[in-house]
């Protein structure tokens, strides 16, 4: 099981820079006091700047595992435990949302919280809240930033759709009078004859325009999206549950988010959560700050 990872903040220490980093206890402390004291100063980049690579460096080549406390050695004097690396997941997460960065803080503490991370089990209550603490404060605050953004509030009966929200001005046609967007199931491609017929092929569902207008059936548009984002990625579109969508700034956008195990039969789970734009003729990903867990 994975218990941090160095996917938490996006990338693979290169082992020069393992070896020459000093991963002991007293190390970690002097890097949280000094970064603690940045933040005191408002300088959240260069607490970033002192914890986001001591974090990827010395996260790598530990002993892994649930209820395991000390890693392997790395770098010089005694590797982190996993308590140590938490902690300093937690610290570089606050940094990141006084920051503005919340797709950063979420992604270096989402982990955390998941059942396969083990902390739960073997962590200090006093930890555990403290992330817990912490991602709630990211998730609000980038759910504040896109508010504009509602679910709900379609006034449509549209059968069998996985979630509806309100259409955005932009999208309504000329002459509706009333409009949503939709999350609806998609189509499955015809098999062709050498196609095993015991085979299932994941359907990823679709993102509808869907509208009252002058015709007495409710008329209907597919928002392409190009195969971007999760909408085109059959190992999480089936766990799509919830679309809002609004205007910021000028453009249309479209939220769309789901949690859940590996459509095709895999372990890992992933909490989608993606915004797309709409340019007048496809949906186009523009902000993934989807979480995956292994």
């Amino acid at each position: 099981m994975c218990m941090l990872g160095l996917a938490l903040i996006g990338g693979v220490a290169h082992a020069d820079k393992a070896k020459a980093r000093d991963c002991s206890k007293a190390a970690t402390r002097k890097v949280r006091a000094d970064a603690d004291k940045a933040v005191r100063a408002k300088d959240y980049p260069g607490a970033i700047a002192l914890l986001e690579p001591f974090l990827r460096d010395c996260s790598g080549g530990q002993g892994q595992g649930q209820g395991q406390g000390q890693g392997q050695g790395q770098g010089q004097g005694q590797g982190q435990g996993m308590t140590d690396r938490a902690w300093l997941a937690s610290d570089l997460a606050v940094a990141y949302e006084k920051n503005g960065q919340y797709v950063e803080c979420e992604r270096v503490l989402a982990p955390l919280s998941h059942p396969k991370s083990g902390l739960q089990e073997s962590a200090s209550d006093k930890l555990v809240k403290a992330i817990d603490h912490n991602l709630d404060r990211c998730s609000k605050a980038l759910d504040a930033r896109y508010a504009a953004l509602k679910a709900g509030g379609c006034t449509l009966t549209i059968d069998h759709a996985i979630a509806t929200a309100a259409a955005p001005a932009a999208l309504v046609p000329k002459g509706a009078t009333a409009a949503c967007v939709a999350l609806v199931r998609g189509k499955a491609s015809p098999k062709a004859p050498d196609d095993d017929p015991e085979s299932r092929d994941v359907v990823c569902p679709a993102v509808a325009l869907i509208w009252k207008g002058a015709k007495p059936a409710l008329e209907r548009q597919e928002l392409a999206s190009g195969g971007s984002g999760p909408l085109g990625d059959d190992s999480v579109c089936c766990n799509l549950s919830s679309i809002a969508a609004g205007t910021m700034a000028g453009k249309t956008l479209v939220r769309l988010r789901g949690q859940g195990r590996d459509c095709s039969g895999g372990t890992a789970d992933t909490a989608s959560d993606v915004f797309y734009e709409w340019n007048g003729t496809t949906l186009s990903s523009t902000l993934d700050a989807s979480v995956g867990f292994h």
